[in-house]
């Protein structure tokens, strides 16, 4: 798909090189046919068309030649100071040469450049035109006052254009990208492949590709632009496999060449001086290349190449490419800090769920294990004591069944973002009472059914969910008082229970139970997390009152 879009780039710029040298040719075939046979005491004129004949007559024989396809903006030059001279050294009266030579020049400049090209040939064609007309075709140009202070008016506001136009694209990447920094994941992709096409649009190249990983977490991923679609999964392909991001991590990564074929005209291997991997060139296609490594201090982080322009790629280029490598580079970081947090608090939660299989479902396994050798002894001297103990080993499985269940319903995944507080954590509760047999009585104050944005609701019902874990686990109680309740900017979560409370005793904040040491662990870490207030209050042998205090922003 590269090869085939750079292919057809280059096409349809030959073709345009084509016309234009076609159109170059008619106008000094016309320019000399009206000097040679209507002014013959020209002599000047008449060799001055000649040269530019000839000139027009070289375009046209090598218009397919690469350097010729390459050198656009010179060749727009001399039609400039061609046409300035051709002007000056026209028939008096004449001003059909420079309205045709105006209309050439502009059809170059908006067929190869841009719209400041466009610009450029029309302020000095306005200026040059104004200074002949002034002269009264004298065969020289007169520059009067007001012309000058045209003049000047003009070179400032073409000025302030170009450098408004070449920091354009930098601006607009920036934005995105600063804007993409609060969003979720999937946003942030996005963002990163809008200002890739901002950025190979500007270059004028047919591919951009960011390329950035995280060497702790194994994680590593690719953004391009335009997005190639993974068939099996019918999205972008956005994921490298471990060739293909051990082949984006090279040495040297600052690099431009506009030559990066593995091999030379003979078929031998060429000596590159340039940091890309033969397999990164293959896969995209590659025929020119400017690169730029992304860091965060002196750690690599990904790579941000561009692939194919049709023109040479050049040291402009490449401080282009230099100079907005920082703003994704933030972007990225951004994304692996991100992506490193999550991975955190997986492996938190999969060591919390370890930790809670060994003390709780995994124990009761290894005492259904070693009650059954007891019986298997048992059967072959005492039959009633063993019928006892299998009775027993009944009740012991009903208990690893209900176990095994509160351990299934509190890895499940929680519903907190799309739906209400109150509903979410009644469900919440309706399974507890299901799966454990504790009463529970729910209790939501007026402004208890609100949407909490984000994850916030999720880490909400997870802390709601740990503490009833905590009661039913360790409490032994036989009932729980749950209540929630909106309050202005903060939520209010209160959870009573009749059990047997914490081994101390007394009202403790967040601050004191963290300096002793003291209360559930991982509902501490999640109020902090979320700058929240807790008390807890512990009656031994009465039961424990939780209170979680959260704000709302």
């Amino acid at each position: 798909m590269a090869a085939e879009r750079f292919s057809e780039e280059i096409v349809v710029r030959t073709r345009r090189f084509t016309h234009l040298a076609i159109l170059r040719c008619l106008l000094a075939c016309g320019y000399l046919g009206v000097e040679v046979f209507f002014h013959p005491t020209g002599v000047f004129k008449a060799l001055a068309g000649v040269l530019f004949l000839v000139y027009s007559g070289l375009l046209l024989g090598f218009r397919t030649h690469t350097r010729i396809r390459n050198s656009a903006a010179p060749i727009q030059f001399v039609d400039l100071i061609s046409m300035v001279v051709l002007m000056v050294l026209s028939t008096s009266g004449e001003v059909a040469l420079p309205l045709l030579m105006f209309y050439f020049l502009i059809t170059e400049a908006s067929l190869l450049h841009g719209v400041k090209e466009v610009l450029l040939v029309t302020m000095v064609s306005l200026v040059f035109y104004a200074a002949w007309l002034n002269s009264g075709g004298a065969g020289r140009f007169r520059f009067s006052y007001n012309s000058f202070m045209f003049m000047l008016v003009a070179g400032g506001a073409l000025a302030y254009f170009f450098s408004d136009r070449r920091n354009r694209t930098g601006r607009r990447i920036a934005g995105l990208l600063r804007r993409a920094v609060s969003e979720p994941e999937a946003k942030m992709v996005e963002a990163v492949e809008t200002a890739l096409k901002e950025l190979s649009e500007h270059l004028s190249c047919s591919r951009a590709v960011l390329a950035f990983w995280e060497e702790g977490l194994d994680y590593h991923a690719l953004c391009e632009y335009p997005p190639r679609r993974d068939a099996s999964k019918g999205g972008p392909e956005r994921f490298l496999q471990g060739r293909e991001w051990a082949c984006f991590r090279e040495t040297r990564t600052d690099f431009f060449s506009n030559d990066v074929s593995l091999e030379d005209k003979t078929g031998k291997p060429r000596p590159r001086d340039f940091d890309l991997h033969p397999y990164v060139i293959q896969k995209f296609e590659v025929y020119n290349a400017v690169g730029c490594g992304l860091f965060h201090g002196d750690r690599l982080i990904g790579r941000l190449l561009l692939f194919n322009r049709v023109s040479q790629v050049g040291g402009a280029a490449y401080k282009k490419v230099r100079a907005v490598a920082p703003l994704f580079a933030g972007l990225v970081q951004h994304l692996l800090v991100v992506k490193k947090t999550e991975q955190e608090a997986y492996d938190r939660e999969r060591g919390r769920m370890a930790h809670d299989l060994h003390d709780g479902p995994l124990q009761t396994i290894i005492s259904f294990e070693m009650r059954l050798a007891i019986i298997r002894k048992l059967l072959e001297r005492d039959a009633a004591t063993a019928a006892a103990e299998i009775e027993s080993l009944h009740k012991l499985s009903r208990k690893l069944v209900a176990e095994m269940r509160t351990f299934v319903h509190r890895v499940r995944p929680l519903e907190g973002e799309d739906a209400s507080l109150a509903a979410s954590t009644r469900r919440l509760v309706e399974g507890f009472q299901k799966e454990s047999g504790v009463s529970v009585t729910f209790v939501s104050g007026a402004n208890g059914n609100v949407t909490l944005p984000g994850k916030l609701g999720v880490e909400i019902l997870q802390m709601a969910r740990e503490a009833l874990h905590n009661v039913y686990k360790h409490a032994q109680a036989t009932h729980v008082l749950f209540a929630v309740e909106r309050k202005g900017n903060q939520l209010h979560l209160a959870i009573d229970d009749n059990g047997r409370g914490f081994r101390f005793g007394g009202k403790y904040v967040l601050q004191e139970l963290e300096a002793l040491r003291l209360g559930p662990k991982s509902i501490k870490r999640r109020v902090r997390a979320l700058g929240g207030d807790l008390t807890l209050e512990s009656i031994p042998g009465q039961g424990s009152n939780l209170r979680v205090t959260v704000p709302l922003y």
